[in-house]
């Protein structure tokens, strides 16, 4: 089995138990001989900054020293993304002996007409990875409310509830108070449950639990209930200044995210990680904290993605967090404000288009998910809310270029109503093409292999990587339109085989002569590619162009995610950093052997006389010679 057939495994699971209750999951940590016993755990519910809290969490405890691992949901490119240790995404060789280990327990379940849900199998994975990694702390997201989430078969060190809004209701209850105590049921039996909630929320949580422990409550500066106090003093650049202070403890910092929400997240996971340095008797200083939450990046939360014009990218998804992106954005100053918009069907989207700020243009567009809203039915929604000029776009894709096009330098362009949508936006600024040099069938063949094209493909297509090829990262529906043009214009596109997956990015690959090339970004620049952006052409030119000054053999592009960049073992390659901004250069692809041309006059002279002629110019003595170093540089230096 290889890392797209295990993904593919995954994704085919069912989204929604066909009961209520943590027994599957339980059964299938049994099966894999609980792996979660070895671990202490970290617990973070609520309704909108549980993704913030869990990672600032997990930052502020990895700079305590402790190895510390992190499960999230959902998320943005690629599916490694939910289970990170140290900071790093598991590996794929990991997905693969998880599912290989499971995939016949799980079909047997499923014709017992008790199957796990995706959800679950992937929360069974964390643990499988803690265990395996002998992680100190894991640092759990709860999917939705606490009571029957599939982390709740784990007894939390510490927990915490960040806020709590009517979500779910369909799940947990029509009021917030009956939300509120669904999500309170994540309480540590032996410390107190943490929580920024706020009114009759927090009054529900307290009810909740006064019978087995208290509530440690964080509010904003000023708060009489508040035993952790909390004030945002604005933003700095990019990054908002915060002050935290609870008992025996007070800092001052700034935060990779910004507004006033942030604060109290901030605030949250400062008292979570004091919790667990008690309780692991480690150290967790305010040097430690002021460290761990300036370093904390959570990525599609209002992050800032370019200035002229202003481009951000925020996830929120439901009133409240809409509520709390007005109240941050307005930090900004700006003209003109276009919202690209896509939301789920089961999302108040009606309320949300209320909350945000009024654009003066709105591009409304579905994600590669068939629980996404008709755009049609969004842009009718904020036309009634008194937007300016509302059009849908359909493709996230489209919308974005659009939005773009035509925002001026002084304006703002926004992303929001769903972290699908994010998603669908984000890569246009995460991928980063990087030529490399295939001069025979072993090169094309590892290209095709590293994708996970299946063996079959892969040996069809190996002997047609001639002239150019690319490697990009495409999600399903781009990854078949991308085949489609190809075997029309007489070219290869290989794809890794992640079929359940639309919006799982995976590697493709192209191969072709520069015309066949030329022709597929014209085919993309026209109205009959509809799930693509004028960005791809864009890619797709900066390798096709690229193409010219490396000759012979293609060209493959690499991209910025840490699936494209990391190894098995999940570290960095000699390619590039996690950050996907390294330059090209030839020694990426293999070892390099670099020599120094020495082009001083003493390099030409061998010490002996000089030659004579009849010019006066011979009768110049010649230099004494110069004793040159060897400027010899070892391979790993060269690089």
């Amino acid at each position: 089995m290889n890392f797209p057939e295990a993904v593919s495994f995954l994704f085919g699971l069912r989204r929604y138990p066909p009961r209520s209750g943590i027994e599957t999951t339980r059964d299938l940590l049994a099966f894999l001989d609980d792996p979660q016993e070895k671990v202490e755990f970290v617990q973070v519910a609520g309704s909108n900054g549980k993704g913030s809290t869990a990672c600032m969490t997990e930052r502020v405890l990895h700079e305590a020293g402790l190895d510390v691992g992190l499960y999230t949901s959902p998320h943005v490119e690629s599916v490694r993304e939910r289970v990170q240790v140290n900071g790093r995404s598991v590996p794929r060789k990991s997905i693969v002996a998880f599912v290989e280990e499971v995939r016949e327990y799980v079909v047997e379940q499923a014709a017992e007409g008790e199957p796990p849900t995706f959800f679950e199998a992937l929360t069974a994975l964390a643990f499988f990875e803690f265990g395996r990694r002998e992680v100190d702390v894991a640092v759990l997201e709860v999917g939705i409310g606490g009571r029957y989430d599939a982390t709740s078969v784990i007894s939390p060190t510490a927990s915490a509830v960040t806020s709590v809004t009517l979500e779910h209701t369909d799940f947990l209850g029509d009021t917030v108070e009956e939300i509120a105590a669904d999500k309170a049921q994540v309480a540590p039996s032996k410390a107190p449950l943490v929580t920024a909630a706020t009114g009759d929320a927090r009054a529900a949580i307290a009810a909740e639990v006064q019978e087995i422990g208290e509530v440690l409550v964080v509010g904003n500066e000023g708060d009489p209930a508040a035993d952790v106090s909390v004030s945002y003093e604005g933003r700095e650049g990019i990054e908002g200044r915060v002050s935290l202070a609870g008992e025996e403890w007070d800092i001052e910092t700034r935060l990779g995210s910004l507004g006033a929400h942030q604060a109290r997240n901030a605030g949250v996971a400062a008292t979570l990680a004091r919790q667990v340095g008690t309780k692991l008797d480690i150290q967790v200083g305010e040097d430690t904290l002021i460290r761990g939450l300036r370093q904390a990046h959570w990525p599609g939360r209002f992050e800032v993605m370019g200035r002229d014009p202003l481009v951000v990218l925020d996830g929120a998804h439901n009133p409240g967090a809409c509520a709390a992106l007005s109240e941050t954005i307005a930090e900004f100053d700006y003209e003109d404000l276009s919202l690209v918009f896509g939301a789920m069907e089961d999302k108040d989207y009606r309320e949300m288009s209320t909350v945000l700020p009024t654009p003066d243009r709105v591009f409304t567009a579905r994600p590669a998910t068939d629980r996404a809203e008709d755009p049609t039915v969004l842009a009718t929604v904020f036309e009634r809310a008194g937007a300016g000029r509302v059009e849908s776009k359909g493709s996230v894709a489209a919308a974005l270029e659009t939005a773009l096009a035509e925002s001026d330098p002084e304006d703002c362009v926004l992303v929001a109503g769903s972290l699908y949508t994010v998603a669908e936006a984000r890569p246009r600024w995460t991928r980063h093409p990087t030529p490399k040099r295939v001069t025979d069938r072993a090169d094309a063949e590892e290209i095709l292999s590293r994708a996970g094209v299946a063996e079959v493909e892969r040996e069809r297509a190996a002997e047609s990587l001639c002239h150019h090829t690319v490697e990009v990262r495409a999600d399903g529906r781009e990854a078949r339109a991308l085949r489609e043009a190809m075997d029309r214009l007489g070219g290869v596109c290989a794809i890794a085989g992640i079929d359940a997956a639309d919006r799982e990015r995976r590697d493709v690959v192209l191969a072709g002569t520069q015309d066949q090339f030329l022709e597929l970004l014209g085919a993309i620049a026209s109205d009959s590619f509809p799930p693509l952006g004028d960005d791809r052409a864009r890619d797709l030119r900066a390798v096709i162009d690229g193409a010219d000054t490396v000759s012979p053999g293609a060209v493959s592009s690499n991209n910025s995610d840490t699936e494209a960049k990391a190894d098995d073992r999940g570290e960095p390659t000699e390619s590039g950093d996690s950050s996907g901004s390294s330059p090209t250069y030839p020694w990426q692809d293999r070892t390099a052997v670099m020599g120094i041309l020495n082009t001083t006059p003493d390099s030409f002279h061998d010490g002996g006389p000089a030659r004579t002629s009849s010019t006066s110019a011979a009768r110049v003595p010649a230099p004494e010679p110069i004793p040159c170093r060897s400027k010899r540089r070892s391979s790993a230096s060269a690089r």
